[in-house]
């Protein structure tokens, strides 16, 4: 038998095989054999049914029309056509099988000679008799393809008529007729025809025919289309049946156009299969396969377009292709690739143009592969892989356990949420695509498939971040998960068994497993604790109904090779297994369990003490690292658990809290254990002469927040003592060691404040990230390698408690090096775009204890002071929830802190390098000395459950800033809208709320000016008027004018804008409409009043602004009684450039006529009116008249 050819088979060997097969069929081989059907034993042969009825066809057919059908052998060589041997009956062929109808000619008319009817017969008769008297000429055979075409549609006898008349017709006409009929004919055609005609004649084989000569026609025509080289080497191929050309299916065969030359900046963009973006004048090889697609088939790679269209075709392989090669693209722009490469942010742009759609589509498709191909695109459209990467690597940070709130950062009013049913999916999409997921029921069909498709391993991680990023949306989205029936029980069955036979394997699997049914998957741990984060009730489920802290202490208890998985991944399931652990204790649950776990964690703590070193990381030894992370998890989970019992008033023992549930007799030893770690790794680091590994420093600092926290609560009489020790012996030293200060000069390489990275919009706001790249695909400094904030955090907060509880009255010198105080000078330089990151809340916490530090241990010189002032002044808008301690801090101890703010500047010699009158000295004086009742009423007033200890402790905080840029005047603002909802009682609280803001802000404004003039001073104007809208008489206060009036000269000598939009203020001549009617109101002629209004009438502001005072309001200019000595600035800004508005110019002379303005009472107006009179009348005297004036 003949065997199939190969992928390895070259073309002579399968030569041979063809050669081969078709003399064996010819000769009747055992092919043929093989296949005929087994004979019964019988010596009858049976016929089947179907083989009787057939012959009895054919005899029918015998019979019915009297020829006989050649006889076919079976499993013969199959033929195009078959001899009639015997042929009885004549064949006639007709156009039409019905008679034809007689037509008469409508020429001949009735005469004597007959009748119509018979003249035309006559007629005919005729002309029978001279077709038998010359009888036609014996033409040549039709060798072309038209002929044969011809013969087959009409007939022999019509073809040779018609060829008959064509010769007649031609021999009467001379060359000239013929070349124009010729012409006339070709200009008729369409052009690809006749190029078709003639191709087809070309290839015809060379026989006698009839040869006319013609005048060559035009280059156009003559054009034919060349043949493929492939093709021609087909036709003189050996192959079978290949000597035959179809050229409309072998056109894409052809040669590629050349590649045009791309005009202007913009061009389709086109990926190849690994997602990347193809240059566009680039020649690429077409064994690449990117060139099948229709548009712009010179160039290689395929557009978004294609790719869609692609992954909804008919064959299986092509959308999953499609698909795979979307996934791509979607990893690749959320890395930043793209993010300069396109005129609009990639990702908005498809959710714009139905891409989640198309991808949910997808998810029903009936082929396994496709659903596991649309699972990770889907998972690359909502999420990061390389974001989720860098918040796991924070777990072994100190508050790393913090997990981001992605939920749309669309705000819908009341109505938009009651119509929000009613809203289409492509709505919801624009406005949340998480509940546009929510849907479409996309945790359903995950359930579906991970419950009867049980598809590959990267499907099911696929699922399980889709489910990741759904539950970061909000709680009530992570309960919709936790209620999807039977999704937890499957994920938490299948991929976080607890069976320890079926776990316990040994086997060493080093490479990737394909089926991930049965073992472990640390992406549900993942999703657990990101759904845990929520709230306490959710953990709560997770521990009751599928008893996800068993599982953790089985994972945690195994060896990580006994585990039915590869080395790296069981090692990252042991770590994800405490930071889960982790979680569920800062939401005050599992702490029995942790007790009972603790005698089988102490024997580890002291393998660490006695074999774990700082320079185990310093080498590619991956296990070392994950010793280090993993003392670090195990560290920061007994950190948590101190934490959450002492904050809670839930310890026991010698401790600040009530006496509950924790016991120190319970976990003995521990700090005495961490103590000697501590002091062993921080000699260990003092004597490296090599930079500080990243693992090892994260090892050393969760030790020292152990100790921290243990320190903070622990009230025994000996822990005093034994802190000095610890600090003196170790801390101190290691601080000023050489390593750290190697450490202290990378804080600006890795700093997101002082960084010059832009940020990215590269996402909608339906679906925000946290950005773990910057614009360009560039890493955020801070997540870079050898970060050095959490080790010198952890340092700077141990001094801070050995500062407040040390028992030693030696006064000690905490001496920083110079790249400290350089990092300050480079975030007081210009604020950053990576303000606002997520990951720089971690930066933000180590400067909150290097500010503070720095504050209670008076290491600040004068300058470095005024530095660290206005660092915190900016850097205190970059905080976001959960910081809100810090922001009391700064408040209370930095910024209106009178000792920190009179050791950054001498206040004398900066009062008289402003150039401060006496009265205005003594101000600015008394307000700096009454600066601590200002941070009270700051701290009170912003965050009043922060002082009383009631402040949040969610592990899931909104990415947002908890202070906005104007923070300074929110106490004002918020008076103004309180007295919108309801009138101001006339009581001290809010005289006090508007003098102690005003105190604020006359401080800042005099000390920090270019930190105050950072947010343009049309924004301060309209923050300042709320003092004059809140209250009917709060700026007739002696003391509330004292602060105003020197507030508003500096004001006043700023660029003003009032033509830009103001933040906070949707339209401002709105705001000035309501200014000016409570002026007229309640004013009484203030001049403090009379001055704020005047402002924006200021020349160089709109005219609008102008005419609404003098043309809407005229009974406010009655009781403008300013002069020049009340105005806040020069009256030449009123003055110039000259009025140029005749409406306004004549509402100026209509006032001064009508008496409503004069020189005695109405000073400053009438000088401005007159002003403008007269400079227009002296360019346009003819409008004197119209003035009458």
């Amino acid at each position: 038998m003949t065997a199939r050819p190969k992928l390895t088979c070259e073309e002579d060997e399968l030569m041979e095989m063809q050669e081969a097969f078709r003399s064996g069929r010819l000769e009747n081989s055992s092919t043929s054999e093989i296949i005929k059907a087994p004979r019964a034993n019988s010596n009858e042969e049976k016929k089947s049914m179907f083989a009787q009825r057939r012959e009895m066809a054919d005899k029918m057919k015998e019979k019915q029309f009297h020829f006989q059908l050649p006889k076919v052998q079976v499993l013969r060589d199959v033929v195009e056509k078959c001899e009639i041997q015997e042929r009885k009956v004549e064949d006639l062929k007709r156009e039409n099988p019905f008679p034809e109808v007689f037509q008469r000619t409508k020429s001949l008319k009735a005469s004597g000679s007959g009748s119509i009817f018979a003249q035309q017969l006559r007629k005919a008769k005729m002309v029978r008799e001279e077709a038998a008297e010359n009888p036609p000429v014996k033409l040549p055979p039709f060798p072309n393809q038209s002929s044969t075409i011809a013969q087959a549609v009409l007939g022999e006898t019509e073809a040779t008529k018609i060829h008959q008349e064509n010769l007649q017709k031609l021999s009467s006409m001379t060359k000239e007729d013929i070349l124009r009929e010729q012409q006339q004919l070709l200009q008729n055609l369409d052009p690809k025809l006749v190029a078709l005609l003639k191709n087809k004649k070309q290839a015809a084989l060379n026989s006698k025919q009839v040869v006319v000569e013609a005048k060559p026609v035009d280059q156009t025509m003559e054009e034919v289309e060349p043949e493929v080289e492939e093709v021609q080497e087909l036709k003189n191929s050996k192959w079978v049946h290949m000597d035959r050309v179809e050229k409309e299916k072998v056109r894409w065969m052809s040669s590629l156009p050349p590649i045009k030359e791309i005009s202007g900046e913009s061009f389709q963009a086109r990926f190849d299969f690994q997602g990347h973006l193809l240059p566009a004048n680039v020649d690429f090889p077409v064994t690449s396969a990117l060139h099948h697609h229709g548009e712009e088939p010179e160039r290689a790679g395929y557009s978004i377009n294609e790719l869609m269209l692609l992954s909804r075709s008919s064959k299986m392989q092509q959308r999953v292709l499609a698909l795979n090669t979307i996934a791509s693209v979607l990893e690749n722009t959320r890395l930043g690739l793209y993010d300069s490469c396109f005129e609009s942010p990639l990702i908005p742009t498809l959710l714009d143009n139905g891409i989640l759609l198309l991808l949910r589509f997808c998810m029903d498709d009936s082929a396994p592969s496709v659903v596991v191909a649309s699972l990770v695109a889907f998972s690359r459209l909502l999420s990061s892989p390389f974001d989720e990467t860098c918040l796991e690597r924070c777990n072994i940070w100190h508050g790393g356990e913090k997990q981001p709130n992605l939920c749309s950062r669309i705000e819908m009013d009341p109505t938009d949420q009651e119509q929000e049913p009613e809203m289409k999916d492509n709505e919801m999409i624009r406005v949340d695509v998480i509940k546009a997921c929510l849907r479409m029921d996309v945790p359903w069909r995950i359930r579906y498939i991970l419950e009867e498709i049980r598809p590959e391993a990267r499907a099911v991680v696929a699922a399980l971040e889709i489910l990741t990023r759904m539950a970061r949306h909000s709680p009530a989205v992570a309960q919709s998960i936790l209620d999807c029936p039977r999704l937890m029980d499957t994920i938490f069955r299948c991929f976080l068994p607890k069976d320890w036979a079926s776990l316990n394997t040994s086997q060493d699997q080093t490479e990737e497993i394909d089926n991930l049914y049965g073992s472990p998957v640390r992406q549900v741990l993942r999703l657990a604790r990101v759904i845990a984060s929520w709230n306490p009730e959710l953990a709560i489920t997770l521990v009751t109904k599928y008893s996800i802290l068993e599982s953790i202490k089985i994972y945690v208890a195994m060896d990580t090779i006994e585990l039915k998985l590869p080395s790296q991944e069981a090692l990252l399931l042991v770590l994800d297994c405490y930071h889960t652990w982790r979680t569920l204790l800062q939401q005050g649950i599992g702490m029995q369990s942790f007790l009972e776990f603790y005698p089988v964690w102490f024997p580890q703590l002291q393998y660490y003490q006695s074999s774990i070193s700082m320079d185990s990381g310093t080498s590619n030894n991956s296990n070392a690292r994950f010793s280090h992370h993993l003392g670090a998890s195990m560290l920061l989970l007994m950190e948590a658990l101190l934490s959450t019992c002492c904050n809670s008033g839930s310890c026991s023992g010698n401790c600040s809290g009530n006496h509950k549930h924790l016991h120190i007799k319970e976990i003995g030893g521990l700090r005495e254990a961490v103590e000697m770690c501590v002091a062993k790794w921080a000699w260990q680091l003092r004597k490296l002469t090599y930079p500080v590994p990243d693992s090892a420093g994260c090892l050393l600092a969760a030790g020292i927040h152990l100790l921290a926290t243990f320190y903070t609560h622990w009230i025994d009489p000996q822990a005093p003592l034994l802190l000095d020790k610890l600090c003196s012996n170790h801390i101190l030293p290691l601080l000023h060691s050489g390593p750290m200060q190697e450490l202290a000069k990378s804080l600006v390489n890795h700093s997101n404040l002082a960084s010059t990275l832009e940020s990215c919009s590269r996402y909608p706001e339906s679906l925000p990230s946290v950005n773990a790249t910057a614009l360009g695909g560039e890493l955020i400094p801070i997540m870079a390698s050898s970060s050095p904030f959490p080790l010198i955090a952890s340092i700077f907060r141990i001094l801070r408690i050995w500062k407040v509880k040390s028992s030693s009255t030696q006064t000690i010198d905490l001496k920083l090096p110079n790249s400290y105080f350089d990092y300050l000078e480079k975030l007081n330089r210009s604020p950053s775009a990576l303000s606002g990151n997520w990951f720089t809340r971690y930066e933000l916490h180590f400067l909150h204890e290097f500010l503070m530090i720095g504050a209670e241990w008076a290491v600040f010189t004068p300058d470095q002071a005024q530095v660290a002032h206005q660092v915190a002044l900016t850097a205190i808008t970059s905080l976001g929830p959960g910081a809100e301690a810090i922001v009391v801090n700064w408040i209370s101890r930095l910024i209106f802190h009178p000792e920190f703010i009179q050791r950054g500047c001498d206040l004398e010699t900066n009062l008289e390098q402003l150039q401060i009158n006496e009265t205005t000295k003594s101000l600015l004086s008394k307000t700096v000395n009454e600066l601590s009742q200002v941070a009270k009423f700051y701290s009170s007033h912003l965050f009043p459950g922060t002082l009383t200890g009631d402040s949040s402790t969610a592990l899931t905080l909104e990415h947002r800033q908890v202070l906005p840029a104007d923070w300074i005047y929110l106490p004002l603002v918020m008076l103004y809208q309180k007295d919108l909802e309801k009138p101001l009682e006339d009581n001290g609280l809010v005289s006090q709320t508007a003098l102690y803001s005003l105190q604020a802000v006359y401080v800042l404004l005099s000390l920090r000016p270019t930190w105050f003039f950072r947010i343009q001073p049309a924004e301060h104007y309209a923050r300042l008027a709320c003092t004059f809208m809140a209250g009917n008489d709060l700026f007739l206060e002696k003391s509330i004018c004292d602060y105003m009036w020197p507030i508003l000269r500096k004001l006043a000598v700023q660029h003003l804008d009032f033509s830009r939009p103001v933040a906070g203020v949707d339209d401002f001549i709105d705001l000035y409409d309501r200014l000016i009617n409570q002026f007229e109101a309640v004013s009484y002629g203030s001049p403090l009043f009379a001055a704020f209004v005047l402002l924006p009438i200021q020349q160089q502001q709109p005219v609008r602004f102008r005419t609404k005072l003098w043309c809407e309001h005229s009974n406010a200019l009655r009781i403008l009684t300013l002069d020049d000595q009340q105005m806040l600035d020069s009256l030449d800004r009123w003055k110039y450039p000259i009025e140029t508005d005749e409406v306004l110019l004549l509402k100026y002379a209509s006032s001064i006529r009508s008496g409503l303005i004069t020189s005695e009472r109405n000073s400053v107006l009438f000088k401005i009116a007159t002003h403008h009179i007269k400079h227009y009348v002296e360019r346009n005297p003819v409008a004197l008249d119209k003035f009458n004036f």
